[in-house]
């Protein structure tokens, strides 16, 4: 794919194919792709345990699911590999010193930008190190979605079908079913396999809520050009529900055993959504105002 399609295609799958086991090297393109992403200071604080179903211990992924969201159970049983990703709080506080000198033989900054290694070992470290670590924490997880989010695109690149999942059922449990030292942090679980289901785009808000031109609440106007052109590179894709979707998503929880009944949602809350007010208005595909569901 090229990137603006690899970009529209990224789904949240929540039904996959579990007779359908993922290639070890699509996991290694999924690992570097992350490895790659940006960090600060060259830290490289993002790490991830690979977990494949077919050898990982049953009695330790039970204790996995238990951790997770109720929601999100069904995913964890079907997909063949959970990737745990997880943040490396030595990466920052015990190693960053490493890291970022490597980037001045690398000759990846420059003095221009007043960097000497008199300065990155006298002044820049020592306020580093000066973060509490919740403060440190807060950084290296924004670093961390950086390497989450290039692993997603890579696995959509390569076909696979991916879901973030988060463990708030039991949190203080999950590092110790994942048996991390103190210095690492678990952050998500990303269930990874072939999907069973074809969904469209789902639902954004609409580009002048999210974006502001010079000041916070001055909206940027969208251009319609590039948004055309969008669409051709991809990017902007049929969204859900797509013909058939409803009947799609019944196929498969009559196939998996499970109720084919759609969530409750009612008529008057639907219509909120198309009045001009509304953040996703002009976003919706038309026909969902006449339905409750």
């Amino acid at each position: 794919m090229e990137l603006f399609d690899t970009i529209g295609t990224r789904r949240s799958v929540r039904f996959f194919k579990p007779w359908q086991e993922v290639e070890e090297w699509k996991i290694q393109m999924i690992l570097q792709s992350a490895r790659y992403a940006s960090c600060q200071g060259n830290c490289n604080s993002t790490e991830a345990i690979v977990i494949d179903k077919r050898t990982y211990p049953e009695d330790k992924f039970e204790q996995i699911v238990e951790c997770a969201s109720p929601f999100n159970e069904i995913q964890l049983r079907q997909a063949p590999v959970i990737i745990a990703w997880l943040i490396n709080m030595d990466a920052w506080y015990k190693e960053l010193i490493q890291t970022f000198q490597v980037l001045f033989p690398a000759r990846a900054i420059t003095a221009a930008h007043g960097w000497t290694f008199k300065h990155l070992t006298e002044q820049t470290y020592p306020r580093l190190m000066s973060f509490p670590k919740d403060k440190a924490e807060d950084l290296l997880r924004i670093e961390a979605g950086q390497a989450i989010a290039h692993a997603l695109l890579a696995a959509t690149e390569l076909g696979l079908g991916t879901c973030l999942l988060a463990t708030g059922r039991k949190p203080t449990e999950f590092p110790q079913v994942l048996g991390t030292p103190e210095n690492i942090v678990p952050i998500w679980l990303m269930a990874v396999g072939y999907s069973a289901e074809q969904p469209g785009q789902r639902p954004r808000k609409r580009f002048d809520r999210l974006f502001h031109s010079g000041e916070y609440g001055k909206p940027l106007k969208e251009d319609k050009d590039v948004r055309k052109e969008l669409e051709m590179e991809g990017l902007i894709q049929p969204m859900d529900p797509l013909p058939g979707r409803e009947e799609e998503l019944k196929h498969l929880c009559r196939m998996f055993g499970f109720t084919e009944d759609m969530p409750d949602m009612p008529k008057d809350k639907i219509l909120e959504m198309y009045e001009e007010d509304s953040p996703y208005y002009g976003e919706l595909p038309p026909g969902l105002e006449k339905r409750g569901v």
